[in-house]
């Protein structure tokens, strides 16, 4: 009889088992209100509130404000900071006795551009550089007129380091713009950086990050518009136009999109004394990578009218 009992019996359930389920059901409630709180206005003001109470306690014990003060909360080791390295003289000799002239290279590893080109101070042209991208085939001095006249965002935004050769009161590019088309110019020259986050976006949206560029290069948010005319089977005018402003940065590549830009790279400092500029033309689709250590960049037009796009980067060094 006893054994037909136990057969019958219903078997006990655990109470650490049943625990763990409301243990689980209470975690499931909590979250859930937590998601709640976090997606109402008033509970995440809440929340914020009691974090940074929190946070006041906390400040007598640990001092928290030496991570919040901080640009990375993780240091890079392979950052390469402006000014660590010095240009010697030996470097100059090596890139200019060396190199006479600016290479070309298409299809290239981004190995081979940081290793054989960026480390050595050198620059070089991508032939193919910007070859899928939307803005060579739709920035023309018309649709950048639009663009500008009619984009929210770059309605409402000012641009910096602006130069144009009118030398105009209004450094916006709309007003150099009306007064080309009112005055009917065939010779001029006209530059900004859209150094405001949501501009540089929009006109990110028409061009990629340059395939060539290894990752360790660190791309700035801001991009530069570079835009020039000539009359058309006139002679080439003398000056050429800097292009300054590079907040230190290490790097700068220009994009031709239209027409043809006549690129001269000066050498800077210890170098100016053992090198000769180099001179290159950009057709459309070529990307020239420029290490701005030891080059400085001038332009001019060599069509009636040329278009390109720059941006600046921050070299990362290589572990060896």
């Amino acid at each position: 009889m006893e054994p037909l009992l136990r057969c019958c019996t219903p078997p006990r359930r655990h109470s650490g088992s049943r625990a763990r389920g409301r243990l689980a059901l209470a975690a499931g409630v909590l979250l859930l209100l937590g998601c709640i709180l976090l997606c109402s206005r008033p509970g995440s003001r809440f929340l914020s509130y009691c974090g940074r109470a929190l946070l006041i306690q906390l400040l007598p014990y640990w001092d928290w404000t030496l991570y919040s003060n901080t640009d990375c909360l993780i240091r890079n080791p392979y950052y390469f900071e402006s000014g660590l390295e010095s240009l010697q003289l030996s470097d100059c000799i090596t890139v200019c006795q060396r190199y006479p002239k600016v290479e070309f290279l298409r299809k290239v590893d981004p190995k081979v551009v940081l290793q054989n080109y960026l480390r050595q101070n050198l620059p070089v042209i991508i032939t193919d550089g910007a070859e899928e991208w939307v803005a060579q085939r739709e920035f023309t001095l018309p649709f950048l007129t639009q663009l500008y006249s009619g984009h929210p965002v770059l309605q409402s935004t000012e641009v910096c380091s602006y130069w144009d050769s009118l030398h105009s009161v209004e450094d916006t590019p709309m007003a150099f713009f009306e007064k080309v088309r009112q005055q009917r110019l065939n010779q001029w020259a006209i530059q900004w950086k859209n150094c405001n986050k949501a501009a540089a976006k929009v006109i990110r949206a028409f061009y990629h990050r340059p395939y060539f560029l290894p990752p360790v290069v660190e791309l700035a948010e801001s991009n530069w518009l570079l835009m020039a005319s000539q009359e058309e089977n006139g002679a080439v005018e003398d000056t050429f136009v800097k292009v300054k402003d590079h907040d230190g940065d290490l790097l700068m590549w220009i994009a031709q999109l239209q027409g043809i830009f006549e690129v001269q790279l000066l050498p800077k400092d210890v170098c100016a004394s053992k090198c000769t500029h180099y001179t290159l033309k950009l057709s459309p689709g070529e990307i020239v990578a420029i290490p701005l250590q030891m080059w400085e960049v001038q332009y001019r037009p060599f069509s009636s009218i040329a278009i390109g796009l720059a941006a600046t980067g921050n070299w990362l060094q290589d572990p060896r």
